[in-house]
């Protein structure tokens, strides 16, 4: 897989702002924030860039001046072991900033790889430091998104060291679509998921077979089922119950301004 973004092949696109509105819908959800502050976040991200499915953002100990907004599409952070398997340590979904992170750190210990199609718009990182100048709240609204970003982690490795098979899975996709819902991605109980088997197994410490077996019998269970890469739940207050779900993890809580 290559860096698309750098190679000859990439599409970059200059727009008078990009639409983020999916970013403010997540934000909004947990902080108010007036129209003068989404304004400001507005008019510091301009260019856009396009990947398709396989791709690398940004690949581990790269160096980079800005952080990736995703617009549309999923994407990971992971981790490739020296015998090629990876693992996958958190799904980003369209409103998720990816390496917000890097603002401080430059340099990732991870590599950010696209799971569909993708287009994302950058938040250099001269301008994450005007609007942490001008604007101490948003610096800390942008602060609560990278410490989510650690929760979730947190939640990860709590799902792959103390739940069985159905329960991981089961966590995942009442997690996705929590997420989903926040940014209007959902169709009642139903969402778009474009992981296949063996990304969801890369997700959770399985085998492409493994997910193939257990999602069988959730199935049977009558809790969910994946077609065509849409997960429709048909008893979410039983696979919440499966998993041990509990969104407090994901604070989509209101705040204190």
């Amino acid at each position: 897989m290559k860096a698309h973004y750098d190679g000859a092949l990439a599409r970059k696109v200059d727009a008078p702002s990009a639409d983020i509105s999916k970013f403010l819908l997540s934000i909004r959800k947990r902080f108010s924030v007036t129209e003068a502050e989404a304004a400001l976040l507005e008019d510091k991200m301009h260019e856009t860039a396009s990947f398709s499915a396989g791709d690398y953002l940004v690949h581990e100990d790269e160096r980079i001046t800005y952080s990736s907004l995703i617009l549309e599409g999923f994407a990971c952070r992971c981790k490739v072991s020296e015998d090629g398997q990876r693992q996958i340590m958190q799904i980003q979904i369209p409103g998720d900033f990816v390496d917000l992170h890097s603002y401080p750190l430059e340099v990732l210990d991870h590599s950010i790889a696209t799971l569909s199609n993708c287009r994302i718009v950058k938040f250099p990182h001269a301008e994450i430091s005007r609007v942490v100048d001008q604007s101490p709240r948003l610096a800390r609204i942008l602060w609560f998104s990278t410490m989510v970003d650690a929760s979730i982690h947190r939640e990860w490795i709590m799902n792959i060291g103390s739940r069985s098979g159905k329960e991981r899975i089961a966590h995942l996709m009442c997690e996705l679509y929590c997420r989903s819902e926040v940014v209007g991605l959902t169709d009642g109980h139903s969402f778009n998921m474009p992981l296949n088997q063996t990304q969801i197994g890369e997700c959770l410490g399985f085998s492409q077979m493994h997910v193939n077996r257990m999602l069988k019998e959730l199935r049977e269970l009558g809790l969910l089922t994946v077609n065509s890469r849409r997960v429709d739940i048909m008893d979410y207050e039983g696979l919440k119950s499966l998993a041990g779900f509990d969104p407090n993890y994901l604070y989509l809580t209101s705040r204190v301004s």
